[in-house]
C-alpha cells in the first residue's frame, strides 16, 4: 500500500535551524505528502525561508502564518488538526529527522501488514539527542520494558521515547488538543497532552533505526530555569491525576499507584517537607506491594527528590 505521510512543524524565530529541519525530509528519496508549518509570528527571517520552501515545493509545503504570537501550545492546536496523512509526525523547526526515516517506516508497515487507517499504533524509532558541542547520544526503546507497561505507564516512567513521530491515522484521529491553561502549566504541559493521547495507543512498535534528532539547548526548556521546570512538571502531574479523577483518563491500578507516588516524590523535591516525605514513603510502600519491579522507579524518584 502507498503510505501518505504528514509532518506537522511549528516554529518561532528559527531562521538558524529551519532549513536543516526541512531539508532532512525534503531531500530524501521518500518525501512526505505534506508538511504543515505553523509559524507563530516570527520576527526574524523564518517566514522568508518558509516562503522560499513553499515556492519550491508548492504541492508539499502548506503554511499557516499566525498574525500574532499564540504560544507553542495554541500554535500546535491551530496547526496539527490540518494533517491528513496515513501517518502523522511532529517535527520542531529546530530539530531534524535522521536519513531514511520515512522509508524505514514504510518498510515496517509493509513488513507487519499494518493498516494505519484502522489500527491505532505508534512506530518508535530510536531518538538522538544532539548537544551544543556537537556530541550526540542515542536514546533507545527497550522492548522488554515497553511490554511490561501500558503505553501511558511507559510514558509516565520515562521508558518510551518517540519525540512525537510515527502516529497512525486511526490513532491520530484521537489526538487531543492542549488544554486552554497549558501556558499556566508551563513547558511540561506537553506531558499532560501526551499522556491523554497515549491512552488510545493499541500497539507500540519499536523500529531498529535512528529517527528524530532533538537539538538540545535551544528550545523553551533551555530558556526556563530549573526550579520553574520542576514546578511545571509537578503541575502537569497534578493535572494528570485530576484528569483521572474526572474520568478523562484511563489508568491501571499499578499506573495509578505509580503516578500518585511520583507526584508526591516531585512535591517532596520542591518543598523538602517532612509531611511530603511521609506521604511519599507511604505511597512508595503501597506501590512496591503492588509490584516489586517498581522499586527501581521508586529509588530513582526519591533520589531525584533529594
Amino acid at each position: 500500500m502507498t503510505v501518505r505521510h504528514s509532518i506537522v512543524m511549528i516554529c518561532y524565530n528559527q531562521e538558524k535551524y529551519i532549513r536543516t529541519a526541512l531539508d532532512s525530509v525534503l531531500c530524501e528519496h521518500i518525501k512526505p505528502d505534506e508538511i504543515i508549518i505553523g509559524d507563530d509570528a516570527s520576527m526574524d527571517g523564518t517566514r522568508r525561508i518558509i516562503e522560499e520552501y513553499r515556492a519550491k515545493y508548492p504541492e508539499i509545503v502548506k503554511v499557516i502564518l499566525n498574525e500574532r504570537n499564540m504560544g507553542i501550545f495554541a500554535n500546535l492546536n491551530n496547526t496539527a488538526p490540518n494533517a491528513t496523512g496515513d501517518m502523522v509526525h511532529f517535527l520542531s523547526g529546530d530539530d531534524w529527522f535522521s536519513p531514511g526515516l520515512l522509508d524505514n517506516m514504510n518498510r515496517k508497515i509493509q513488513e507487519l501488514c499494518l493498516d494505519p487507517s484502522k489500527l491505532p499504533f505508534v512506530l518508535l524509532p530510536h531518538c538522538v539527542y544532539h548537544y551544543p558541542d556537537g556530541s550526540e547520544v542515542l536514546i533507545t526503546n527497550d522492548s522488554k520494558r515497553l511490554r511490561k507497561f501500558s503505553p501511558v505507564g511507559s510514558l509516565l516512567r520515562g521508558v518510551s521515547h518517540s519525540r512525537m513521530v510515527g502516529f497512525s491515522r486511526a490513532l491520530f484521529n484521537m489526538w487531543p488538543l492542549f488544554p486552554e491553561d497549558s501556558e499556566v502549566i508551563g513547558p511540561w504541559a506537553d506531558l499532560l497532552q501526551h499522556v491523554m493521547f497515549a491512552q488510545y495507543i493499541d500497539q507500540q512498535i519499536i523500529m531498529d533505526c535512528q529517527g528524530p534528532v532533538y537539538r538540545t539547548g535551544v528550545g523553551i526548556a533551555a530558556r526556563t530555569g530549573r526550579q520553574e521546570l520542576a514546578r511545571s512538571y509537578h503541575r502537569a502531574l497534578v493535572r494528570i491525576l485530576s484528569s483521572y479523577d474526572h474520568g478523562d483518563l484511563a489508568l491501571s491500578s499499578v499506573d495509578l499507584k505509580y503516578l500518585d507516588f511520583h507526584e508526591k516524590a516531585c512535591r517532596l523535591g520542591l518543598t523538602h517537607s517532612f509531611v511530603s516525605l511521609k506521604e511519599a514513603v507511604q505511597s512508595a510502600i503501597s506501590l512496591a506491594r503492588a509490584d516489586m519491579s517498581e522499586v527501581k522507579y521508586i529509588a530513582r524518584d526519591l533520589r531525584l527528590a533529594h
